[in-house]
């Protein structure tokens, strides 16, 4: 039997709505089915990204995020047009009791059980709430990518890892307020990418976001407060990044076990580049059985030393890249951020040596080197280098 998404819908529970928490603009946040529905007490308007809401929505009577049907079901809308994508929208809030019309909203894959509210004031007492679902590793991509799919020839294409980002400002903001608001929010998505290093799948680079991100940024239709300019910069601007900041960096964590722990690992660091355990492994012979190798595949993952080399060796691949730095020149910081710090003398015999010298490619000295720090670690158990 084929399976169609209207089924599905028609076929949902619809359960209970429950509050699960509140943000500024005298909205509260409930969960209702797959769908985080915000509801504002108060006259709203909002600029949102995406397709469904092509324009200013004025004035908006909820604001919705929903998590997909999963992978059968939404594989029936794969491939059409992007209004059959707009019906089953439609379809789900009516199916929620709300207006298509007035309803700003947005889809994801990620868990709406994972979603983080944030809540701050600016310096000049404005209040400023994000509500902020979304992974990265499944949809990771960097600005300047090749693009992975042909929107004339496959209009809808769901992918997941899409991270949506929904902010209220509790004051009237000019449309170009609205925009950088959004602008200053998808500034601050990019820097928590950054700084946890998420890598890009279509890329040896790190991530800047995913290609189905949304943002959505709500104002008071009317307020004494008047905000004209809402930049990075600027005082409103300020708050939104550090709520948009704070929610990501907690729903990362939720949806996908992203933090900085969990990345600053040698392996996770230099997987956008294509080394895995296998590679690594592949390198060398060891002379252990798989128990002690697959311990010492485990303490590599939190040894510290390595990972803090490693990163250093990763931003000098990207600066090789880039083509700032020749790679000859780039092959010499490595092999002094690696043997001596990482590598020890008593590491390195006289076969180590010569694969080691022998090397033209960072990705191949590191590679080796890993492989030789690995195998120091399987036949020392206990021992730290």
């Amino acid at each position: 039997m084929v399976l169609d998404w209207r089924q599905c819908i028609e076929a949902e529970s619809t359960g209970d709505w429950r509050n699960v928490g509140s943000m500024c603009c005298d909205m509260d946040v409930y969960r209702w089915n797959r769908l985080l529905v915000l509801r504002p007490k108060v006259p709203l308007r909002a600029l949102p990204s995406g397709h469904y809401n092509p324009d200013i929505v004025d004035p908006v009577t909820a604001i919705v995020n929903m998590t997909s049907m999963g992978l059968r079901a939404e594989s029936s809308i794969m491939g059409q047009s992007l209004s059959v994508n707009d019906l089953f929208t439609s379809l789900t809030l009516e199916a929620a009791g709300l207006d298509p019309q007035s309803t700003v909203a947005f889809g994801t894959a990620a868990h709406m059980d994972n979603a983080c509210i944030s809540n701050v004031v600016s310096d000049g007492g404005i209040k400023v709430s994000a509500v902020v679902t979304g992974g990265i590793r499944g949809n990771g991509g960097r600005a300047g990518d090749f693009a992975t799919y042909d929107e004339a020839e496959t209009p809808y294409c769901h992918k997941s890892g899409t991270i949506v980002i929904i902010l209220a400002i509790e004051a009237e903001l000019t449309d170009g307020a609205l925009f950088d608001a959004m602008l200053a929010a998808t500034e601050a998505k990019s820097c928590v990418i950054q700084e946890l290093q998420a890598r890009s799948l279509y890329s040896p680079r790190i991530a800047t976001g995913s290609g189905t991100d949304q943002v959505g940024v709500s104002c008071l239709r009317s307020s004494y407060v008047k905000v004209d300019s809402a930049g990075s910069c600027s005082d409103v601007g300020e708050a939104v990044v550090r709520c948009v900041r704070d929610a990501l960096y907690r729903t990362f964590d939720l949806q996908s076990g992203m933090d900085h722990r969990t990345q600053f690992d040698p392996y996770v660091i230099m997987s956008r580049f294509g080394i895995d355990f296998k590679r690594i492994r592949d390198e060398t012979r060891f002379p252990c059985t798989m128990a002690q190798l697959l311990d010492a595949e485990s303490r590599l993952h939190g040894d510290t030393l390595a990972a803090t080399v490693v990163h250093a060796v990763a931003r000098v691949m990207d600066d090789v890249a880039l083509g700032t730095v020749p790679e000859e020149a780039g092959l010499d910081v490595v092999r002094s951020l690696v043997e001596g710090p990482l590598l020890t003398d008593s590491m390195i015999g006289p076969f180590e040596r010569v694969i080691l010298d022998s090397s033209d490619s960072i990705l191949d000295y590191i590679c080796f080197a890993l492989s030789t720090y690995l195998r120091h670690l399987a036949c020392h158990r206990g021992v730290s280098a």
